[in-house]
């Protein structure tokens, strides 16, 4: 039985040596994280998109960003890579004046440890407000694809675009969990959030990150918007009839 359970470990760990060198091996490619259309095949994934919403920054800003996640596979990195992105204009309803491109964009190196199974970077498009967001409920969309050039290739097809939904639409951002209802701000709401943005958290800071990483941070700007709630007059109702609050 001992025999039989070091020939399986033994087939295992073959078998892992052979996935990594297959994905760290042969051409350089990036490719987006996200599939701009639905996966052919093995067909498991579903086309998704980035959507941007300014609802969620303090009134009167002007300019966001997008963030888009993009992997690498292939020989492994010494040096840092440039490359370039280009806008499809058959799938873009976005006008000039409503985002901007780099001129290039920088996958960086990345020390690869054992056991690593993907490299992943992050590169950022600016968006601009622009008047006729208001009246789109739809918002306008972005298509930017990934450019190859003599150093790099582009991966999958389905994976070379990116789609980015910029809007006014007010969606209820995701690390507005049950920790954030149960721990700092209570129940969400539109109103509640929006006030938040424009009296506590003016550079719209508060997110996954900092609730995870710099708790204490979240909790001082949750503890801000609740001095400021108690010190209007008279107090704010909030979009369920009852006075506004928070937990913390």
């Amino acid at each position: 039985m001992k025999l039989v359970n070091i020939i399986i470990l033994v087939i295992l760990l073959i078998s892992c040596s052979e996935q990594n060198l297959a994905k760290f091996s042969g051409r350089s490619e990036i490719y987006f994280d996200k599939f701009f259309m639905d996966e052919v095949a093995p067909g498991t994934t579903q086309a998704d998109s980035t959507v941007e919403s300014f609802f969620f920054y303090p009134s009167g800003t002007k300019e966001i960003e997008a963030s888009l996640k993009i992997c690498f596979s292939g020989q492994l990195l010494k040096n840092d890579i440039s490359f370039q992105l280009k806008v499809d204009e058959s799938l873009t309803t976005a006008n000039d004046d409503e985002y901007s491109l780099d001129s290039n964009y920088i996958f960086h190196a990345k020390a690869i440890g054992e056991g690593v199974k993907e490299v992943i970077d992050t590169i950022h498009i600016k968006l601009y407000r622009s008047s006729r967001l208001v009246t789109r409920d739809e918002g306008v969309r972005l298509v930017v694809q990934l450019l190859p050039n003599e150093i790099i290739s582009t991966g999958q097809y389905e994976r070379t675009k990116a789609i980015i939904i910029l809007t006014e639409k007010k969606t209820r951002p995701l690390w507005w969990d049950d920790e954030v209802i149960d721990n700092l701000l209570g129940e969400y709401s539109q109103t509640k959030y929006k006030l938040f943005l424009d009296n506590a958290d003016t550079k719209a800071e508060l997110n996954a990150e900092m609730i995870l990483n710099n708790p204490d941070k979240a909790r001082l700007l949750a503890m801000k918007f609740k001095d400021w709630l108690f010190s209007q007059d008279p107090l704010i109702i909030d979009e369920d009839g009852e006075i506004m609050t928070v937990t913390i």
